[in-house]
């Protein structure tokens, strides 16, 4: 018996309202007894961390898990399962039915749609990102044996007998979140701001002994002094795969004869990874270079500008660079968070065309930002959140308690899903974002480049190089 998954129309990636459509292939050498085919939409973030050595504290080894000093996190955070075989017209039978399929090939269709908000039930998850849970992250490796998020598309075939072990397959898919609903435009910018000043009478550069040198212009005893903006739009939110909307001014603070000249630009991206495993929890920085100019001698303003006036540097050095496609947007969710900080670099000098001094300083300018995955939610969704009823609440009533209804179990002979005594497939009820985007088309616009996966069927972090069963 072989199984395995066929994607319909494969996606670079997939974002939240997509179908996920294929089929189940299932080749069988012999006749076998079938109990039941399912097939699960999964999302998984995996953290694990060492624990600190020589620790004073001998509660923290309470436990046998802690004293084993690795500290392991696991959340389901996409979890839906669909049955495609029995069908409804099928039936369902009682404990142990089986089906005989004949030897051959087999195909089952599926499709299923990515939700709208994180399904990870863990209630400190809950109390971090809110009732009715958070939104997805985005996949994310390049920590290996530390941190992942995967998404994956999962069968398993069921057999009815003890003595045969059920079969599985998984094929794994990218995934980039629809972005939470943009602020409205504004013509407020945040701004980054540092002074500069040169200092006149330092050693210009040594002399040539040579009979055709050209005599140097002599300069004043007072060097130009100012300041630098990095500008960006309020709230600072970037987009992936787009260019920075950047603005650079600098500003002329007093009366100098000398020219103020850009020599070098430099832009860096830092990314801090938080990532937390039970008690303890490290960041990760990760840079991304996007873009490095050195050996540049551009003027900036003019010498007869009157003080205080600001003047903007050239974008077309960078408003042609989108950011790379391996930057994931922003986000949270129970054991992982991505935040990003902006750092511009600028390097000024000053002299007389042609004779620049070599004196020159570097400015840096940081920004804390948001990065944003460019997907936006369609408007009948925005729409109907933004009128959902409010759901009053009596904290004089206490919560009842609910009642699960105990299903009779053999433990020699497990109840498997899609089988009484199993648990059902679709206990938890969806959000209201869920339920309101339940009908409604995915989200179009463009999908832009991401790559935040290298292998999206590579092992993940586990031992035996499996997916989690």
């Amino acid at each position: 018996m072989s199984v395995r998954i066929v994607l319909d129309d494969p996606h670079t990636f997939y974002t939240n309202l997509d179908f996920i459509s294929g089929r189940i292939v299932l080749n069988l050498s012999n006749d076998e007894n079938i109990s039941a085919i399912v097939v699960k939409l999964e999302g998984e973030s995996r953290t694990v961390l060492m624990r600190p050595m020589n620790v004073p504290n001998p509660q923290l080894y309470a436990q046998r898990q802690r004293r084993e000093g690795v500290a392991t996190e696991n959340h389901k955070i996409l979890y839906k399962v669909a049955q495609v075989f029995p069908n409804q017209s099928q039936g369902v039978g009682g404990m142990g039915q089986a089906y005989t399929l004949r030897a051959g090939q087999h195909e089952y269709p599926f499709r299923m749609k990515i939700p709208f908000n994180n399904g990870c039930m863990e209630p400190q998850a809950q109390q971090q990102m809110g009732l009715g849970g958070g939104r997805y992250p985005p996949s994310l490796t390049g920590f290996p044996g530390e941190a992942e998020i995967r998404y994956y598309v999962k069968v398993t075939v069921q057999r009815p007998s003890i003595f045969k072990e059920n079969r599985r397959s998984a094929i794994g898919f990218r995934f980039m979140p629809i972005e939470p609903p943009r602020p409205p435009k504004t013509t407020n910018e945040s701004y980054a701001r540092r002074p500069f000043q040169f200092t006149a009478g330092l050693a210009t550069y040594a002399k040539k002994s040579s009979m055709f040198k050209k005599k140097q212009t002599p300069l004043s005893d007072t060097a130009p002094q100012g300041e630098v903006d990095a500008r960006l739009p309020s709230p600072a939110i970037l987009t992936c795969n787009e260019p920075l909307p950047l603005r650079l001014l600098v500003r002329k603070l007093n009366e100098s004869p000398e020219q103020v000249f850009l020599m070098s630009l430099q832009v860096q991206l830092f990314g801090q990874t938080e990532v937390r495993a039970m008690d303890i929890s490290r960041t990760e920085t990760s840079t991304w270079v996007l873009m490095s100019l050195t050996g540049l001698s551009l003027p900036i303003g003019s010498p007869s500008d009157a003080v205080r006036t600001e003047s903007l540097v050239d974008s077309n050095l960078w408003d042609r660079i989108p950011l790379p496609n391996t930057v994931a947007p922003s986000f949270h969710t129970c054991n992982l968070t991505r935040r990003y900080e902006l750092e511009v670099r600028v390097g000024l000098g000053y002299g007389v065309p042609g004779e620049i001094q070599p004196q020159t300083v570097t400015l840096p300018l940081r920004f804390q930002v948001e990065i944003f995955s460019g997907i936006h939610p369609p408007a009948a969704l925005l729409d109907a959140i933004a009128n959902a009823p409010t759901i009053p609440t009596n904290a004089s009533t206490p919560n009842r308690p609910t009642t699960t209804p105990v299903r009779p179990s053999d433990p020699a002979y497990p109840a498997q899903l899609g089988t009484p005594g199993a648990p059902a497939i679709d206990d938890v009820p969806p959000s209201y974002e869920d339920a309101m985007a339940e009908d409604m088309t995915p989200a179009d616009g463009p999908r832009r480049e991401y790559s935040g996966v290298t292998d999206v069927n590579a092992p993940n972090m586990d031992e035996k190089g499996g997916i989690q069963q």
